[in-house]
């Protein structure tokens, strides 16, 4: 507030500054860049909402960008260096995640290095850098985020299987003796006999899993992903969390008690312990979604948390680029 002579308060408005290099936004798991018909805007749904158009407006070079939603960090990855290579060419680039995006950025910058950018910083936003207990929950008790392993099991089977065709004859019969197999556990799993295993994963768990799942568990990233992928020292890392209480009948409240039993404070998916990574900003008050300004908020009507609700998602982001200019980039 900024006092006057005749004793009013009157609000600063506060000075925010574009980047000096474009800015690259990218999005996490079930992401994408807009839906709806270009013909008819005022029907789009746009994954960074109005994020994008403010930046816009305040003078930077925004690039959104899309990947495959449920894709491996890997792949990820690979479809971002290849987007980004082809429309940045010897540009700098300052990198802002969302999510999962924060991990597929991370391995770009560790691993992929014929670029034709210029990669000045990473900003993360709610990145599970430590991997999330609700992954963890739904391989335990779904069964999903565990196909790459058991694929590898079946690939070698097959290899020996010369009987290819009784795998329709297995699926029925397997499915039969089995209906609760969407309940078992990795443990449940794991002593399932081989000869279960191939029908099974061909014809169920691969509809329902996602390489996406599996890169997102707190084993993966802790003990292969992290040790794995280390910063570029050419490149700044930057992150933020987010924190909130979010009421058990909401979309998010399970997984917000789930996280909060065994991390502490959380947005609904992703802890503030897991989302720090390289030099930590601040924690803001707001859940997981609110931090991609989707017009649509998975968040029930009936939140009672009135500073989450105050929570602006364009403000917080015309603050995170002006950050990125007082560091020079």
């Amino acid at each position: 507030m900024k006092h006057t002579p005749s004793g009013l308060d009157i609000p600063v408005t506060p000075h925010y500054i574009a980047p000096r290099a474009p800015i690259v936004l990218c999005h996490g798991l079930y992401g994408f860049d807009k839906r709806g018909p270009d013909a008819l805007p005022f029907l789009q749904v746009h994954y960074w909402g109005g994020i994008e158009d403010a930046l816009a407006k305040l003078g930077s070079k925004v690039i959104v960008t899309r990947v495959p939603r449920t894709g491996s960090i890997w792949e990820r990855a690979q479809v971002l260096h290849t987007f980004i290579n082809s429309v940045l060419q010897d540009q700098q680039v300052n990198f802002i995640a969302h999510s999962m995006g924060g991990l597929d950025c991370r391995y770009l910058l560790s691993h992929i290095h014929d670029r034709s950018y210029i990669p000045l910083s990473l900003t993360t936003v709610s990145t599970p850098h430590r991997g999330s207990p609700v992954m963890d929950w739904f391989r335990d008790n779904v069964g999903v985020g565990v196909t790459d392993a058991i694929k590898t099991a079946v690939a070698k089977k097959m290899e020996q299987n010369e009987e290819l065709e009784r795998y329709n004859e297995d699926i029925s019969r397997t499915l039969n003796q089995h209906p609760s197999f969407l309940n078992w556990s990795l443990t449940d799993i794991a002593k399932m006999p081989i000869s279960l295993l191939d029908p099974v994963v061909q014809r169920v768990v691969q509809l329902l899993d996602t390489p996406a799942y599996a890169n997102l568990t707190t084993d993966y990233c802790q003990n292969y992903f992290n040790p794995n992928t280390p910063d570029d020292p050419g490149v700044a890392y930057y992150s933020y969390g987010a924190s909130t209480t979010i009421p058990v009948w909401s979309f998010l409240g399970l997984p917000n008690q789930w996280v909060r039993e065994k991390e502490g404070d959380n947005d609904g998916l992703v802890s503030v312990k897991s989302a720090k990574w390289g030099q930590y900003i601040k924690t803001v008050n707001t859940d997981h979604w609110s931090l991609n300004g989707q017009r649509y908020k998975w968040r029930s009507s009936a939140n009672m948390d009135t500073k989450l609700d105050k929570f602006d998602t364009v403000e917080f982001y015309m603050e995170l680029v002006t950050h990125l200019y007082q560091q020079g980039h």
